[in-house]
């Protein structure tokens, strides 16, 4: 298994380009399971000038692979319109998979790619997934790759709070949704 670990990676020597600032670098909320690779929440990145470094911080992190959760809408009010571009000139993969707040997705419409990322999981990839605060659609996505891969929702779910140190998710549609998934062989 690997060890959960939260992961804050900012020094004193970090200093934002345009300000001289100190860099704060994004918290991963790493969570513990027998795969190879790695599922890590967060609460959305720094946007506006910031959206560059916190990506790069991101792929310092040996994240492999954003999932954004986040609806056009909050992306323009956040700043994060360019998260995707940023992301993949930092070397990330994107993947935005918008779910309006405390909501869940329509099944037909994410099992496609969920089961894509559950691959890349099994592969070795790292995962990291986002929404707003790092709570319920963040951690719906987890879970559900979690699932995919033979976690029960239970344990899932039990595995992402321990991780983020809070009660996840943000609803009981989002915890109920991710039994309507099943292990993928």
């Amino acid at each position: 298994m690997t060890p959960s670990r939260n992961v804050t990676t900012s020094t004193d020597a970090d200093h934002h380009p345009s300000t001289g600032g100190p860099r704060v670098r994004p918290t991963l909320y790493t969570i513990d399971h027998p795969e190879p690779g790695s599922v890590s929440i967060m609460a959305r990145p720094r946007g506006f000038d910031w959206i560059a470094d916190e990506m790069a911080a991101l792929a310092a992190s040996e994240v492999d692979v954003v999932v954004c959760a986040l609806t056009q809408p909050e992306l323009d009010t956040l700043g994060l319109a360019g998260e995707a571009e940023a992301a993949r000139a930092a070397g990330l993969r994107h993947i935005a998979m918008p779910i309006p707040d405390r909501q869940v997705p329509e099944m037909a419409a994410v099992l496609p790619t969920l089961t894509s990322l559950a691959d890349d999981l099994r592969e070795g990839a790292h995962i990291a997934t986002h929404c707003r605060y790092g709570i319920g659609r963040a951690s719906l996505l987890a879970a559900a790759l979690l699932v995919l891969n033979g976690t029960t929702p239970q344990v899932a779910w039990t595995r992402i709070q321990h991780a983020r140190g809070l009660p996840v998710p943000d609803t009981a549609e989002q915890r109920e949704w991710t039994k309507q998934l099943t292990r993928r062989s």
